[in-house]
């Protein structure tokens, strides 16, 4: 057993460091006093020498001078910055200068630390491993970082393609249950439950859509394709989609609209988002009670509104549930936190119109949704969809 006394090698022991000074003088004497404190040494004696060694001999901290010829010290300093990772390379700045703003200079130019000559080595050497100790737990930092980050990012490219692959499945169930409901010999009550499906799988495929939607936007924002349109006669075919789910429930559905009120939106967008509206109204409203759509023209632009007859919304969950896997309980009024997406795609289209939306109580009970979007512009030649004759009506 060996009972002579323990050596712990330090962490910066070996360390190699790179001295830029023109003064040949002060580059052996600083090399003295970093052998000496366990370093590996290299020397240059101009900034351009300096940046060429970079990449070769690859030095774990920089010893600048600030003034030398043809290329000072902070004009170095700014191009390792400059540099890949060269923002994470310690370097401490060396000068006799004694201009007054010359320690605000070297702070501009992102040096990391300052010593006026003549330097002491004892201080030297304190400096050099505490801005190593510094600088090595910031790149761990940064490593774990990039590293959660990566990891994140698999996570949700591995989740859009699992999501995105069940998109092809349920499309062949929906084909499916079309041409089931087309036979003749398919009795009443059995058109009657497959309706049912069908409209479970649409529901099912715009909660998929939705989800692919809301990554791709938060990675690079939703792409729209504006048009004009007349929703006096657009909203009675909207809620022609929802009429078999809202029969099956004993619920009527309505809308009221000027004739002549355009509104200048990506259709595909908005008819998602009053689905997915319409669709919470009717899960979340009693059956037998009404849903309507409300559309008025506003000095900014348009204004439409889903009201229902439901339990409506608490006052302090009306911010809330927008944001992602928020939901309040069909029973009550407490939050419930599970796989709501649908209103969090809604506040997205709407942001991406540069409009809003927001939630306030239909009087005397249930919820109105209101969505503002910004003034359509002037018709351009050649655009279509000529309004309805009547503003008004209704599908029980």
């Amino acid at each position: 057993m060996n009972d002579g006394p323990l050596f712990f090698r330090r962490a910066d022991h070996g360390a190699r460091i790179l001295v830029v000074d023109d003064d040949a003088l002060a580059r052996r004497s600083l090399r003295a006093m970093l052998e000496r404190g366990y370093y590996q040494v290299e020397t240059a004696e101009g900034g351009e020498k300096a940046l060429e060694l970079l990449s070769t001999y690859k030095p774990e901290l920089v010893l600048l001078d600030i003034q030398m010829p043809h290329m000072d010290g902070l004009e170095v300093c700014r191009r390792i910055r400059d540099l890949p990772n060269g923002e994470l390379l310690p370097i401490i700045f060396l000068t006799g200068d004694e201009r007054p703003d010359i320690h605000a200079q070297a702070l501009r130019a992102k040096g990391d630390d300052f010593l006026r000559k003549p330097v002491l080595s004892p201080e030297l050497i304190v400096r050099i491993r505490s801005l190593m100790r510094l600088k090595r737990l910031q790149a761990e930092v940064q490593a774990e970082r990039d590293n959660l980050l990566d990891l994140q990012k698999q996570r949700e490219q591995l989740f859009e393609f699992i999501v995105h692959d069940l998109k092809n499945p349920l499309s062949a169930i929906q084909v499916g249950l079309e041409l089931m409901d087309e036979r003749d010999e398919t009795s009443p009550t059995s058109k009657a439950q497959l309706r049912r499906l069908r409209d479970t799988a649409h529901t099912m495929g715009r909660m998929i859509q939705n989800i692919l939607d809301i990554g791709r936007a938060e990675q690079v924002g939703l792409d729209l394709h504006k048009s004009s349109i007349p929703l006096s006669a657009w909203l009675p075919s909207l809620l022609k989609e929802m009429e078999s789910q809202a029969k099956s429930r004993s619920h009527i559905l309505s809308w009221d609209c000027d004739p002549d009120l355009h509104i200048e939106a990506d259709q595909e967008f908005l008819r998602r988002l009053l689905l997915n509206l319409l669709d919470n109204a009717l899960k979340y409203s009693p059956s037998g009670s009404r849903t309507w759509i409300e559309a008025q023209k506003t000095e900014s632009g348009v204004r439409l509104e889903v009201r229902d007859e439901g339990h409506g919304i608490p006052e302090e969950m009306r911010d809330q549930i927008f944001g992602k896997f928020v939901r309040v309980k069909k029973e009550g009024h407490d939050p419930h936190f599970g796989s709501g997406l649908g209103l969090a795609f809604c506040q997205l289209v709407a942001e991406a119109h540069e409009g809003r939306i927001w939630v306030e109580d239909n009087l005397p009970k249930g919820s109105a949704f209101v969505l503002e979007l910004p003034k359509a512009r002037p018709a351009r030649h050649g655009e279509s969809g000529e309004a309805a004759d009547e503003p008004t009506g209704g599908l029980a």
